[in-house]
């Protein structure tokens, strides 16, 4: 049985404003936050398709998607998986906010 990882404390939810992404390092993963409105998103910073850095890329709030900046690839934040090719998933975390904090398990 596989013990199940503890959250990782990310930042503070007012240090991450709506509209923007933070790109930071837990358990040596390069994970990607992104915040819309009241809900923040993890992903780890790697287009599946060839591996592109999403946080180079651009979020578009009023779709809730993330952009890859190589080859344009979208992909919807609540699932993960690519509005262009929906066979490609990104890979995403868990996300819980406590006390004003967020936490990402990785």
């Amino acid at each position: 049985m596989v013990a199940a990882r503890a959250p990782q404390l990310a930042c503070r939810l007012e240090e991450l404003n709506p509209g923007e992404m933070r790109l930071l390092t837990l358990r040596g993963r390069k994970i990607l936050l992104m915040r819309v409105d009241g809900d923040v998103y993890a992903f780890q910073n790697a287009c599946p398709h060839k591996a592109a850095p999403l946080n180079e890329g651009c979020l578009h709030v009023g779709r809730r998607e993330i952009i890859c900046p190589w080859h344009r690839y979208r992909f919807d934040l609540t699932t993960g998986a690519s509005v262009t090719n929906p066979q490609m998933i990104a890979k995403r975390f868990p996300v819980e906010i406590r006390n004003g904090e967020i936490f990402v398990v990785v």
